[in-house]
């Protein structure tokens, strides 16, 4: 996995301010009882473009890969659940001591309700109670507009380019 090298920026704060009467995200750590919807949501057409890997994975690959998330100290795997019910998923790898790189995806029932970059903010405060000093980083597609978007509205600000065409923000 290609990463800048030597950021050592700033950590910024991120600001999650919303209105009122904006619906209720909550993070929940995610378990094996939610293989199935973390499956639907990777092999969902849309997030497969935005992603690394473009290619679809079947149910046992899924299974071993979810299996070792989960039992690895150095990732985290949440699902975010609006008003009670999961809409999507944010995943932290730890990169370095206090630098770690997120990845996100939303259902498809959840896409184009604002809801990414609360939720990115929301997962950066969640991963700032236990590590203060992290610094994240996103790795996003040039091409991915909608994401830059959120992240940039979620506090990100781009630090670099790989050479595989992905863009690299940082919080």
């Amino acid at each position: 996995m290609a990463t800048p090298t030597g950021y050592r920026g700033p950590v910024l704060p991120i600001a999650s301010q919303m209105p009122a009467d904006a619906p209720d995200l909550i993070l929940r750590p995610a378990s094996e009882a939610d293989s199935t919807r973390l499956l639907e949501w990777r092999n969902d057409p849309e997030a497969r473009a935005a992603s690394r890997s473009t290619t679809e994975v079947d149910s046992e690959e899924h299974a071993t890969w979810l299996t070792a998330v989960l039992a690895d100290p150095d990732r985290q795997l949440l699902i975010c659940e609006l008003d009670g019910e999961p809409v999507g998923q944010v995943r932290f790898d730890r990169l370095a001591e206090d630098r770690h790189e997120i990845s996100v995806a939303l259902a498809a029932s959840a896409r184009g309700r604002g809801l990414s970059s609360r939720l990115i903010s929301l997962a950066v405060e969640k991963l700032r109670e236990s590590s203060p000093r992290a610094e994240v980083e996103a790795h996003v597609r040039e091409g991915n507009i909608r994401s830059q978007a959120a992240f940039r509205r979620a506090g990100f600000s781009p630090s670099g380019k790989e050479a595989d065409g992905f863009l690299v923000l940082v919080a």
